[in-house]
């Protein structure tokens, strides 16, 4: 479904030569209306939800206003029930505004200045992706998941978080079950969280929601250079190894925080040690696969060797006794007399049985030939199911 054909995209910013930019870049694939400020853009959009007229498709929304800000608009706009993707837009692009956009309920971040063709990239990515969202996600998912979690506090000791997580943890195999695991533990202590594993072949990064948005992707990859703790308000990062935690809400009381704090600590290591165990798991069985290929490739190799050496016994006889059968029938012509022939005829069978003899000693060769061929010989892999 082309659903830019019809979509509705407003720029809200106090600047009229960034609304022109905005609608050189947009109109010729959107409808694009524009706001001067944050102030005239509630009031219409609110408005028009409440007549039940359809909300736009997008709102790309400057920080740096009037008297009402981006961040105090956006929250508006979530509040008044209103869930179209909103870009901010800003002239400075830090961890902190990234973590402020994502807080007001943003869902993605353009930097200014802006280039025409990543703006309307995005745009098209958010109003795709919004589309499809409507269609799959039931409404309210994120509100219904946070009444599950604060209403399974009353029953789930927060040790018990860690012990289950710990149990379940231990047996996984691959990082997105690991992540998962992870992401459960730490939304059951009553708080959101968001979590990023990094692996050889990629990242997986989870939100209570499922899949992160490209600005809470983005807050993941910058909260994974900050060292092993960070802190912003109520916000606390943990990066341990390839594990990387993000808890949004942590509690305001001192006490709480700092307990979350230490608790959120010891998961992270544990996470941190399963997933160096799934890594070291990956390796072992790719190395096991190497070794399974080069003793095949052995095995064939010597077996050639020996099915050659065989052959070779077998074409030695035959050319031996085609030999002396040769010389014995050219007496004839070499005018021998019977005592020359005889004497002749027994030297070169007791040279051929020397040949022979030595063969004998091959019959011990074959057998060593047997017991390599057999400590080589392709078997099922034993290899445990949790090592695959």
């Amino acid at each position: 479904m082309d659903y830019a054909a019809q979509a509705v995209v407003w720029v809200v910013d106090d600047d009229l030569t960034i609304r022109n930019a905005m609608d050189v870049a947009l109109g010729g694939s959107f409808l694009v209306r524009q706001a001067a400020s944050g102030e005239d853009a509630l009031g219409e959009l609110i408005a028009n939800h409440k007549a039940g007229r359809p909300e736009p498709d997008v709102v790309l929304l400057d920080i740096e206003m009037g008297a009402i800000d981006g961040y105090q608009t956006c929250r508006c706009l979530r509040g008044a029930g209103l869930g179209m993707p909103v870009i901010f837009v800003s002239s400075h692009d830090t961890l902190a505004e990234r973590l402020s956009a994502f807080d007001a309920g943003g869902d993605e971040f353009i930097s200014k200045p802006f280039d025409p063709d990543l703006v309307l990239l995005m745009v098209q990515r958010a109003v795709v992706r919004h589309a499809e969202a409507k269609r799959i996600v039931a409404e309210n998912q994120l509100l219904q998941e946070k009444k599950e979690y604060l209403s399974g506090l009353h029953e789930v000791g927060n040790s018990d978080v860690l012990l289950r997580f710990l149990r379940e943890a231990i047996s996984v195999t691959d990082y997105e079950s690991l992540s998962r695991i992870l992401l459960r533990a730490a939304n059951e202590h009553g708080v959101r969280a968001h979590i990023q594993i990094r692996h050889a072949a990629g990242a997986i990064s989870l939100t209570p929601a499922g899949s992160p948005s490209p600005l809470e992707l983005s807050i993941l990859v910058h909260a994974a250079t900050l060292g092993f703790r960070f802190r912003v308000g109520q916000r606390l990062i943990l990066n341990s190894g390839q594990v990387s935690l993000l808890v949004l809400d942590l509690p305001r009381g001192k006490a709480e925080a700092e307990r979350l704090d230490i608790e959120f600590e010891v998961l992270i290591e544990s996470a941190r040690t399963m997933a160096e165990m799934i890594e070291m798991r990956h390796e072992s069985a790719a190395r096991a696969e190497t070794i399974m290929v080069a003793s095949n490739e052995t095995f064939c190799t010597v077996e050639e060797l020996r099915q050659d050496y065989r052959k070779q016994q077998a074409d030695t006889h035959r050319l031996l006794h085609e030999m002396i059968d040769g010389v014995e029938k050219s007496y004839v012509h070499l005018g021998l007399t019977d005592l020359q022939e005889l004497t002749f005829s027994a030297s070169i069978r007791h040279s051929a049985e020397n040949i022979l003899d030595l063969f004998e000693l091959g019959v011990d060769f074959d057998r060593k030939f047997a017991a390599v061929l057999d400590s080589l010989r392709p078997r099922r892999s034993r290899t445990p199911e949790v090592w695959v």
